[in-house]
């Protein structure tokens, strides 16, 4: 299955090259069985397509719960553990407020827009997510 074929009832997905963004389509989860799904979507980048630079782009999110969260972090580390790369775009004040709290901020790499997360993915070959840019 390419990723034209792909149905995420969750995620919207977009290649830019060896680069993938990922747009939530919705503004809350917080039901158990749609955070399950959720992080399945967002497991198959990496483990059935091969996609190992991935933008998280969180414009239209207003919260997330700490699953969410977690499946954020659990995808961190997939990645990392094939040298590849995730940042963070768009955060909205809501998101921003809860990965604040949790101290995830220093954690994930993220940027202002999306524009300059495809940036961040291009440029380096070997970060290790722990940065602001843009």
């Amino acid at each position: 299955m390419g990723l034209e074929d792909f149905r995420p009832r969750y995620i919207n997905v977009t290649e830019h090259g060896d680069i993938v963004v990922v747009q939530f389509g919705v503004s809350h989860i917080n039901d158990e069985e749609n955070i399950e799904e959720l992080g399945h979507e967002l497991f198959l980048l990496p483990d059935q397509f091969g996609f190992l630079k991935i933008v998280l782009n969180m414009s239209g999110v207003e919260y997330v719960t700490s699953s969410v969260v977690g499946k954020m972090i659990t995808l961190h580390r997939k990645l990392h553990r094939n040298r590849g790369k995730m940042v963070i775009s768009n955060l909205t004040p809501g998101v921003q407020d809860v990965l604040d709290a949790s101290r995830l901020l220093s954690y994930f790499t993220h940027c202002d827009v999306e524009v300059a997360a495809i940036a961040v993915l291009k440029a380096h070959e070997d970060f290790e997510g722990d940065s602001t840019v843009g």
